[in-house]
């Protein structure tokens, strides 16, 4: 019995450090060079504090991405994963048109 919760537990311990990196990888690859990060490089270099800077940029981030936790949470209670994933997709491509035809 005790065994069985060990593996368990180590399960548990690989699947949350999977998601932990995944996350941080996919997000820091997706926000280099993003207008974001270009909004706070043009703000470091004007700024007599940088530290202010980060921590302003480091606050909205924390912010949105809290939104988007709540809000993904709630739209999987409603929608099966294959159409959250197909929709965010579709969603994805048009924000991209519409830039693309707006210029």
């Amino acid at each position: 019995m005790r065994a069985r919760y060990e593996e368990r537990n180590k399960w548990v311990k690989r699947k949350i450090m999977k998601e932990l990196i995944t996350t941080f990888i996919t997000i820091l690859i997706a926000e280099m060079g993003d207008k974001t990060q270009l909004a706070v490089i043009g703000f470091a270099a004007k700024s007599l504090r940088p530290i202010n800077i980060w921590l302003g940029a480091t606050l909205a981030f924390l912010v949105t991405n809290l939104i988007s936790i709540i809000l993904g949470v709630n739209i999987a209670k409603i929608f099966p994963h294959e159409y959250i994933k197909y929709i965010s997709g579709l969603l994805f491509i048009a924000i991209g048109i519409l830039t693309i035809l707006s210029k």
